[in-house]
């Protein structure tokens, strides 16, 4: 028998863009707070202070509420990582020649579609 989850999650958000005398907490909406009143001590000084975090429902998967989105920085190390994967998915991609086709066949349309400038 498969347990269902119950219950939220906190999922803090790197800000490491921003040091932490610099961060800027948002205005609170009356949801934001009653959800942050439900959470733990810690966790509320935290996004008080400006930490970026949403909180997920576990049984859905749904955000309930999510707090200083403004703060999310990812450090140079952090983007250079994502540039990295990026390139090296689109890499794999582009190496199978069904996908190449594919794309250029994607982006005839959207000449044709007018959604994207002619070169």
């Amino acid at each position: 028998m498969k347990k269902t989850p119950s219950g939220y999650a906190v999922i803090e958000f790197n800000h490491s863009g921003i040091p932490d005398e610099e961060l800027k907490p948002e205005e609170f909406t009356p949801r934001q707070e009653a959800v942050l009143r439900a959470l733990q001590k810690d966790r509320q000084a935290q996004i008080r202070r400006g930490c970026p975090a949403a909180v997920i429902d576990m049984a859905t998967g749904d955000r309930i509420e999510s707090f200083n989105m403004k703060n999310v920085a990812p450090s140079d190390f952090q983007k250079k990582q994502l540039g990295r994967a990026v390139y090296e998915a689109v890499h794999r991609f582009m190496q199978d020649p069904e996908n190449a086709k594919k794309f250029e066949e994607w982006k005839k349309q959207r000449q044709k579609d007018g959604s994207t400038p002619k070169k």
